[in-house]
C-alpha cells in the first residue's frame, strides 16, 4: 500500500473538499514529518495481512467519519482513538497491533487535518458540536458491540443493488402503454436556490428541498438515492416515502430507525441484521432520503414527524439528510432552520424546456423519426406563450404528450388536467366501441371524481389502495347511477384493467400479497380529480370556500383548480370566489391566485389591496423573530402579488400599489417607509424592471413625508444616515429600536447599531455626542440578553472612542464580562466624551446597573412611540 501518510492525507483532502469549498485550486501537502518515522518503523513489523486490513480501514467510510469529526468538532484523544480501534479490530487488524496502529494513524490524522485547514474555508455545516461529541461516544459502544461486519456488509451491498435496480429508470407519462426509460434518456438536471451552498450527500449536510407541485422533487429525491447506490462510495441511500407510513407515525411510539429497518424489507426484499442499519448510519454508510413531507396532511401528525426527524439528526449529525415538501402549507409544521438548509428546486428555464423536449419527442413512438425534431422545434415555438405552464416539469411532461396526439396547447392549469381527463377517456370510450356522442357520460368521470375525493381525504391521502377497494368504490358510485349493480361492477373492472400498464392518471401501483394496488400516476392528478368532485358537489362560492377554508394551506393546487373550474362554469364565478376568501381569511390563497388566472380588474385591486394592507401593518414581533426563516408570512401575499402575478394581472397590481401607497402615507402608516425602503431589493435584476422606477418615483414625490413618517418606524436601520431621524427613533422606541434585526420577506436586516459599529457611517461628531446622550437617558436594562448574543459581534467593532460607539458597544462587552468589568483601553481618555456619556461609562464600568437581563422579549416588542 502506499504510505499511511499519503492515505491518510487523501482522505483527509476528500473530506474537506466536501465539507467546504477549497481556499486555493490545488492543495498539496508533504508528509508529516513527526509522523514519519514512527509509520516507517511500523510498516517493517506490519504481516501482508494486517496491511490490506488497514489500506481496507483507511480507504472505508468508518474512518472518513472520523476525520469528519476531527475537522469539524477538532475532535481528538479519547474519543477519536476508540472509533479507530474498534473499526481497526473490525477491519481485521490483529489484536495485539492495535494499540500501536491505533495511535499512529490518530497522530498522522492529526497533523493532516492541521496542514490542509489552512488551504479550505471553515466548514459549512448546521451541526451541534455537543451533537457531534456525544455521537462519537455511542459509536464507540457500538462499535464495540460488534464481533463481525461481514453480514452487515453483504447486507448493505444487497440494499445498495435493490435501490439502484427499483430506481434505475424514469416513468414516461403517455396515454398509451406505460414507459419508462433510463435517466440518461430523459431526465434533466433541475436547478437549486438556496441562501447558503448545497451539497448534497455531504457528511451533515441536511437539506429541506421544496417546490411547486410537479417540480419534480419526487423524481430528484428517486435519483439521488439511484445515483449514492452506484456512486462507489460505500454508502446505502434510505429513501422513505412519508405517506405510505402515515398510519404507523400517527400512533407514535416508534424512532426513525424503526421506519428505516422496515424500509428495507419493503419494498426492497432486504432483512437487515442486527444493528445493521444503525452501524451504517454512525459510520457515514447512510444518506437518508424523506420524500414528501407535504403528504402527511394533517399538520399536527406532520409536526409529530418533524419532530421525529429532528431528534433524528441529532442522535446522527453527520448522517446527509434530504426531505422533500410542498412550498405551500409547509410554514405549518416546519423543519428547524438550525438544522436544514433551505432550497427550492426552480422552475425550468428555456434551455431547460428545450432539453426536456428534445430528449422527450426522441423517445416518442407515437411519431415517425422524420417528425420527432420538427415536432420539438414546433412545440417549442408553439409553447411560448404559455412560460408559465412548460416551465414546470410535470405539466411540460403532460403538453409534450397532449402535443404529440393532437397538436393541442391548453392555456391554463385546469385545461392541462381537463385536457389529460379527455384523452384517457376518450381512449377508454374509443376501446369500447361507443359512439362519439355518448362518450362517458359523466358516469365514469364521476366516479372517478368521487374515488379522488375518497382517496384524497383519507388519513393516508393518496396511498394506491388495493384493486377490491377501487373497485368497490367505483362501483358505490356508479350503483347511484346505474340500474343493474352488475353493470356497474362490471364497468368498474373493465376500466381498472384498461388503466393497467398506462402510466398515465389512474394505473396499477404495485401489489399487496394477494392483489395489485392502485392509485393516481402523480398526486397533482389525484387533486384535480378531487377539484372535480368539489366543484360539481358545491353550487355556490360560499360553500365552495366554507369546505376550502379549512385546509387551504394544504388544498393549494385544489383550490387553485376549483377556482378555474368555477370561473370556467359561472359567469364571473373566479370574482364571486375570490371575494368569499377575501372576505373570510384567504388573502394568501386569492394572491396566489392571480398567477393562474384573470379575475375582473375590481377584484385584482381588492387583492393588492388587501395584501399591501397585511404587510404595512405586520406586527414588530413578526419582523424581529429570529426564526423566521421562511419568511415573514404577512408579507408573502404582497410578494406573490408583485412579482407572481400573470402578465394580465401585473400593470393593473401596479397602479392600485402606487395609488394606495399614496393612500397610505397621506394617512401617516409608517409601516409604508419599510416597504418603499425594502421592496427594491427583492425586484429582479433588471435594467427595465418597472418596480425600480416606480417606488423610485413614489420616494421621490413623497421624500418630505417619508422622512418624516420614518421617525415613526422602530426599526432604526434606515435612519443611519439622518442623524436626526436615528435621535427621534431612539426617543420613541428605547435602545431596542438600535439593535433589533428586521425581516421584510425572505430577507434579514441586521440593527442599526450593528451597521453604525462594522460599516463607520461618519456621524458629524455634534450628532453623534447627541445621539450618544439620548441613548445614556434611555432606562435601564436596554433588553434581553438574547438579543445581544444573537449579533454578529467582536472585539476589533469597539476599537473606535467616539462616544456614539462607546455607547453601542456596552451591551456586548456585559456580555464578555465574566466577573470585572473594564472598558478597553482604547477608551482610557474620556475627555472628549459628554459628560452624561462618560458618567453612564463609568457608572456601567462599576457594577451600578445591567444593560441585559434574562427575561423573555416583551409584548409589545417596542414601547408606545412617545
Amino acid at each position: 500500500m502506499p504510505s499511511i501518510e499519503s492515505a491518510v492525507i487523501r482522505v483527509v483532502v476528500n473530506v474537506s473538499d466536501q465539507l467546504s469549498p477549497r481556499l486555493a485550486g490545488e492543495v498539496e501537502l508533504h508528509r508529516p514529518a513527526a509522523t514519519t518515522a514512527a509509520t516507517e518503523a511500523l510498516f517493517v513489523d506490519l504481516p501482508r495481512p494486517d496491511v490490506e486490513a488497514l489500506e481496507a480501514y483507511l480507504d472505508s467510510p468508518d474512518f472518513a467519519t472520523v476525520v469528519v469529526q476531527k475537522r469539524i468538532g477538532n475532535m481528538m484523544g479519547k474519543a477519536a482513538k476508540d472509533q479507530l480501534r474498534e473499526g481497526l479490530r473490525l477491519a481485521g487488524l490483529s489484536s495485539h497491533l492495535l494499540t500501536r496502529v491505533t495511535d499512529v494513524v490518530h497522530d498522522v490524522m492529526v497533523a493532516a487535518c492541521q496542514k490542509t485547514a489552512p488551504h479550505f474555508g471553515d466548514p459549512n455545516t448546521k451541526i451541534d458540536q455537543s451533537d457531534l461529541y456525544t455521537a462519537a461516544s455511542v459509536n464507540s459502544v457500538m462499535l464495540k458491540r460488534l464481533k463481525s461486519l461481514t453480514r452487515i456488509h453483504a447486507f448493505a451491498a444487497r440494499m445498495r443493488g435493490q435501490v439502484a435496480a427499483l430506481h434505475s429508470r424514469i416513468r414516461m407519462p403517455h396515454i398509451g402503454v406505460s414507459r419508462s426509460v433510463r435517466y440518461d434518456q430523459l431526465y434533466v438536471e433541475p436547478t437549486l436556490t438556496s441562501p447558503a451552498l448545497v451539497r448534497l450527500g455531504a457528511p451533515g449536510e441536511r437539506v429541506l428541498v421544496q417546490g411547486d407541485p410537479g417540480a419534480g422533487k419526487s423524481t430528484l429525491a428517486a435519483k439521488f438515492a439511484h445515483d449514492i447506490a452506484v456512486d462507489g462510495s460505500g454508502r446505502v441511500p434510505f429513501l422513505l416515502v412519508l405517506r405510505e407510513f402515515a398510519t404507523s407515525f400517527d400512533e407514535g411510539g416508534r424512532d426513525l430507525l424503526h421506519y428505516l429497518e422496515k424500509l428495507c424489507q419493503a419494498p426492497y426484499n432486504v432483512k437487515p441484521p442486527r444493528d445493521g442499519v444503525e452501524y451504517l448510519l454512525r459510520t457515514g454508510r447512510a444518506v437518508v432520503i424523506l420524500d414528501g413531507l407535504d403528504e402527511l396532511v394533517q399538520t399536527e401528525l406532520r409536526r409529530r414527524v418533524v419532530s421525529l426527524v429532528e431528534g433524528f439528526a441529532h442522535l446522527h449529525p453527520l448522517v446527509p439528510i434530504l426531505v422533500t415538501a410542498r412550498r405551500v402549507g409547509y410554514e405549518d409544521a416546519p423543519l428547524s432552520g438550525d438544522l436544514f438548509v433551505p432550497s427550492h428546486i426552480a422552475e425550468f428555464d428555456a434551455e431547460q424546456v428545450s432539453s426536456y423536449v428534445t430528449r422527450w419527442f426522441e423517445l416518442d413512438e407515437a411519431t415517425s423519426p422524420a417528425e420527432r425534431e420538427l415536432l420539438s422545434r414546433s412545440f417549442m415555438e408553439d409553447s411560448a406563450q404559455i412560460p408559465e405552464l412548460r416551465s414546470n416539469p410535470l405539466l411540460l411532461t403532460l403538453l409534450c404528450a397532449m402535443y404529440s396526439s393532437d397538436r393541442y396547447l391548453p392555456v391554463n392549469l385546469a385545461q392541462v388536467y381537463e385536457r389529460c381527463a379527455l384523452m384517457l377517456f376518450e381512449q377508454w370510450d374509443s376501446k369500447r366501441g361507443i359512439p362519439l356522442p355518448l362518450r362517458f357520460q359523466g358516469r365514469l368521470r364521476g366516479a372517478v371524481q368521487h374515488l379522488a375525493w375518497r382517496m384524497f381525504t383519507a388519513a393516508e391521502s393518496g396511498k394506491p389502495l388495493p384493486r377490491t377497494r377501487i373497485i368497490n368504490t367505483l362501483t358505490t358510485y356508479l350503483d347511484t347511477k346505474l340500474d343493474d349493480h352488475d353493470e356497474s361492477v362490471a364497468m368498474a373492472e373493465e376500466f381498472l384493467l384498461f388503466c393497467t400498464g398506462r402510466a398515465w392518471i389512474l394505473t396499477d401501483v404495485g401489489a399487496t400479497a394477494s392483489e395489485p394496488q392502485f392509485g393516481f400516476t402523480h398526486r397533482t392528478f389525484l387533486e384535480y380529480f378531487a377539484a372535480e368532485h368539489i366543484a360539481r358537489t358545491h353550487r355556490t362560492a360560499a360553500d365552495l370556500w366554507a369546505t376550502l377554508k379549512p385546509n387551504i394551506s394544504q388544498w393549494d393546487v385544489v383550490a387553485q383548480i376549483v377556482l378555474q373550474l368555477y370561473e370556467r362554469n359561472v359567469d364571473g364565478g373566479a370574482d364571486e370566489l375570490l371575494t368569499e376568501a377575501l372576505d373570510d381569511g384567504g388573502l394568501a390563497f386569492a394572491a396566489r391566485a392571480l398567477h393562474h388566472l384573470n379575475p375582473s380588474d375590481r377584484t385584482v385591486r381588492a387583492i393588492t389591496i388587501a395584501a399591501l394592507e397585511r404587510s404595512v401593518h405586520a406586527p414588530p414581533e413578526a419582523r424581529a423573530n429570529w426564526d423566521a426563516f421562511e419568511g415573514v408570512a404577512e408579507d408573502k401575499p404582497l410578494y406573490d402579488c408583485v412579482f407572481s402575478s400573470s402578465s394580465a394581472n401585473l400593470p393593473i397590481v401596479q397602479q392600485t400599489l402606487v395609488n394606495h401607497f399614496d393612500v397610505l402615507i397621506s394617512r401617516g402608516d409608517a409601516g409604508t417607509t419599510l416597504l418603499l425602503d425594502t421592496l427594491p431589493h427583492f425586484a429582479p435584476v433588471d435594467e427595465e424592471n418597472p418596480w425600480t422606477e416606480l417606488l423610485h418615483d413614489l420616494r421621490q414625490r413623497h421624500h418630505a413625508n417619508l422622512l418624516e413618517l420614518r421617525k415613526s418606524s422602530p426599526w432604526a436601520l434606515w435612519a443611519v444616515s439622518d442623524p436626526d431621524a436615528l435621535d427621534a427613533i431612539v426617543r420613541s422606541f428605547g435602545a431596542r429600536s438600535l439593535y433589533a434585526r428586521c425581516n421584510y420577506g425572505t430577507n434579514t436586516y441586521v440593527g442599526a447599531a450593528y451597521s453604525l459599529l462594522r460599516d463607520r457611517y461618519e456621524f458629524p461628531q455634534a450628532a453623534a455626542d447627541r445621539l450618544a446622550t439620548t441613548i445614556a437617558s434611555l432606562p435601564v436594562p436596554w433588553a434581553e440578553r438574547e438579543l445581544f448574543r444573537r449579533l454578529d459581534w467582536n472585539k476589533e467593532l469597539t476599537c473606535d472612542s467616539d462616544s456614539l460607539r462607546m455607547m453601542l458597544s456596552l451591551p456586548y462587552l456585559e456580555i464578555e464580562a465574566f466577573h470585572k468589568r473594564i472598558l478597553p483601553v482604547e477608551w482610557l481618555d474620556l475627555g472628549g466624551v459628554p459628560p452624561a456619556v462618560r458618567e453612564f461609562l463609568l457608572r456601567w464600568e462599576r457594577g451600578e446597573f445591567n444593560l441585559t437581563h434574562q427575561d423573555p422579549p416583551p409584548r409589545p416588542l417596542f414601547p408606545a412611540q412617545r
